[in-house]
């Protein structure tokens, strides 16, 4: 391992601070979200207004508390749009976000006629069927994909789907659908992003990707990254729909939302990914643009494993239970969650990582922060742990670390990333870096990243060569656990800076995980 040289560069980085779908008939594809969609919400949401405002899509500042969504204004709508956009059939209920879609279909043609032509070297051929609103209500009037039509019932367990023998696109627009969930929870955008989706494998209808008999996911990935690149055009103002940061925080959630169950093998046939892969994907169109995205079959993004390593992860559902306890001694047989966790990192950081002057942590569960006798307590106790320095102790806010721990949509790793994040920070004072602030922050991120990707299976086996007494193997659905959590404790706003916001954490975290601690070194 190369830890010597890793070790010089982040004291140089200190110094330098210093000084300044699934087939359907073969070839429609699905945004399917009923197999993976949580069981509770992820967040507890804040109240958007699903509504199509005249208001700018500037950030807004919210009394919200720490970790809630901003209650923000949804993204803005332009006045001018064309009600035949959509096929919205002769009995649909009003949505409030009806016209916002519209506005996101005009604005993604605009789009593709542009950006089509960039990516490859040819014209955009618009859609020559509808885009068609689905409901109870609506009579057997919804084409069929390869059937001579489509039930109600499909479109609500695909949530959404393109069908390339027609090209036409179907959402379901139902009050109890997912869709209109996650509207009401975060706003209409998140419904936005799933038809920019669609429009993915639109695109790969027309340049052929869908006749190469790719696997699913490789194909998702990539509408994954368009629908990010889309997303990143809104909130940099560039089109006729502009994203705020709440927005872009709920394209982030939708992309959880519609992510493989845990346990399932992203290549078997229907695979779209885990969270991890596809906020992944998400990210790089955000950041790159529609022509990194086109390149994404050629030079696919790298996936992480989603089954389960063995019987006993299988049947704790990928969650360790919660404790201290190291469990036997020779084999660690037994071991709780912090029992394995907590020598893990210690191993990790003096010994593979070789970081100079490291000491080994204590984690000290505390019932509140009363009871943390630091007298330099870094901050982060309030979401679930903090870095007594004087001390090289972490104290661990008990409740608020049992509460995530028992909601199906956290678990055991959201406790792993920030404990995680507290280590990173004593491997940073361990190296004498002085950088301050969001950034300091968000190298703790990368850094955290770079210790996952040590504990993630390779073919079933840990990554070698590695100290020995390292046991800490993560299950399928601890990145997503850790994705989650950066949502969930990240700056509102990207303009914040102090711990980074969602997007910025997540970024962070996968450089770690993806490119090690090289990544976190740049």
């Amino acid at each position: 391992m190369q830890t010597t040289r890793l070790s010089v560069l982040l004291i140089a980085i200190g110094l330098s601070a210093a000084a300044c779908g699934a087939d359907v008939a073969v070839t429609a594809t699905r945004s399917d979200a009923s197999a993976g969609a949580a069981t509770a919400p992820p967040f507890q949401p804040g109240t958007p207004d699903t509504g199509a405002p005249t208001t700018s899509g500037d950030e807004t500042t919210n009394s919200s508390e720490p970790g809630e969504p901003a209650t923000t204004p949804p993204a803005t709508v332009p006045t001018d749009i064309d009600p035949g956009a959509i096929n919205f059939g002769p009995n649909k209920p009003v949505q409030p976000y009806d016209d916002f879609l519209l506005a996101t279909l005009a604005d993604l043609d605009d789009w593709w006629e542009q950006a089509y032509p960039e990516v490859y070297g040819e014209p955009w051929q618009p859609l020559k069927g509808d885009v068609y609103a689905a409901y109870p209500q609506r009579p057997d009037d919804l084409p069929g994909c390869g059937e001579p039509r489509t039930s109600y019932d499909d479109v609500q367990e695909f949530v959404a789907f393109y069908c390339g023998l027609d090209d036409f696109i179907v959402y379901d627009d139902g009050d109890d659908g997912l869709l209109a969930q996650l509207a009401d929870n975060f706003g209409a955008g998140t419904i936005g992003i799933v038809l920019a989706h669609e429009y993915g494998h639109a695109i790969q209808q027309r340049s052929g990707v869908l006749q190469q008999n790719l696997p699913t996911v490789t194909t998702e990935q990539q509408a994954d990254c368009f629908a990010g690149a889309w997303a990143g055009r809104a909130a940099r103002g560039e089109g006729g729909v502009t994203f705020s940061d709440a927005d872009v925080r709920a394209g982030l959630i939708a992309m959880l939302e519609v992510r493989d169950p845990v346990g399932i093998d992203q290549f078997t046939p229907g695979g779209h990914g885990s969270g991890f892969d596809r906020v992944g994907a998400f990210q790089v169109g955000f950041r790159q643009g529609a022509v990194r995205c086109g390149d994404l079959i050629d030079n696919p993004l790298p996936l992480m494993p989603n089954q389960f390593n063995d019987n006993n992860d299988f049947a704790n559902e990928g969650n360790a239970p919660f404790g201290f306890d190291a469990g036997d001694p020779e084999t660690g047989e037994g071991a709780e969650l912090f029992g394995f966790l907590v020598p893990d990192l210690n191993l990790f950081w003096g010994v593979d990582a070789d970081v100079p002057n490291f000491t080994p942590l204590t984690l000290v569960p505390v019932q509140s922060e009363d009871e943390a006798a630091c007298a330099d307590l870094e901050a982060g106790f309030e979401n679930g742990a903090a870095l007594c320095p004087s001390s090289n102790t972490v104290f661990l806010n008990e409740p608020v670390a049992r509460d995530l721990y028992e909601q199906n949509t956290f678990g055991d790793f959201s406790l792993g990333y920030l404990i995680g994040a507290a280590w990173a920070e004593a491997a940073q004072r361990s190296l004498g870096s002085t950088i301050e602030g969001e950034r300091r922050e968000l190298i703790n991120d990368c850094l955290a990243g770079a210790w996952v990707q040590t504990v993630i299976p390779v073919d079933f086996q840990l990554p070698q060569p590695r100290a020995e007494g390292r046991t800490s193997i993560v299950s399928p659905g601890d990145l997503d656990e850790a994705v989650r959590t950066a949502i969930l404790i990240g700056d509102l706003g990207v303009d914040d800076n102090v711990l980074g916001s969602p997007f910025e954490k997540i970024d962070a975290f996968r450089d770690g995980v993806i490119g090690g601690l090289d990544a976190c070194a740049n």
